[in-house]
């Protein structure tokens, strides 16, 4: 049972660390160009092309890599690509919410800040690939790995954002 939610887990990585990576890759031109929608931005600064690739690809590589280890639970080499694109998805998808909202870029949003890329990252992931996703996080012990990831995000996301702001790479530790 334990070795089943280990990996499950360790399965998740790139859907946890492809944000962190695509602050390390962001800068330039954001993705919403600039635009409004009601005087306000679509997305903000925040949502670069360069980091939207950067930190998909790079969280994508970290899982082949990890495909290398006993723990690895992948049926496809393309499902550490689809949490990773799928993380960022989300988390586009939480800035165009919090603009939506009036929230300014990196003002702190409970829940939402802390759950929308594990959202993307498990939609993207279910539709690409719906049997591995059910297997490992929906059915037998994989409720039990899901239960754990919920309750395990929003520390590893604060911690990681602290981190980040420590090195200089975010204006606030949230």
């Amino acid at each position: 049972m334990w070795e089943t939610i280990l990996s499950g887990i360790f399965a998740f990585v790139p859907a946890l660390v492809a944000n962190s990576l695509a602050v390390v890759f962001g800068g330039g031109s954001p993705m919403d160009l600039g635009r409004e929608i009601g005087g306000k931005r679509i997305l903000g600064d925040g949502k670069t092309w360069r980091g939207f690739i950067g930190g998909g690809a790079s969280a994508g590589l970290i899982g082949l890599l990890l495909t290398l280890t006993p723990l690895s639970l992948y049926s496809s080499l393309w499902i550490p690509f689809a949490l990773s694109y799928g993380s960022m998805t989300g988390d586009l998808l939480g800035s165009l919410v919090k603009r939506r909202g009036g929230w300014e870029r990196g003002e702190n949003v409970p829940v939402l800040d802390q759950y929308d890329f594990v959202l993307g990252a498990f939609l993207i992931s279910i539709i690409c690939y719906p049997a591995w996703t059910l297997e490992t996080y929906f059915s037998g012990h994989g409720y039990v790995t899901l239960a754990m990831l919920l309750v395990a995000v929003p520390a590893l996301h604060r911690g990681v954002n602290i981190i980040g702001y420590r090195m200089g790479l975010k204006k606030e530790p949230w």
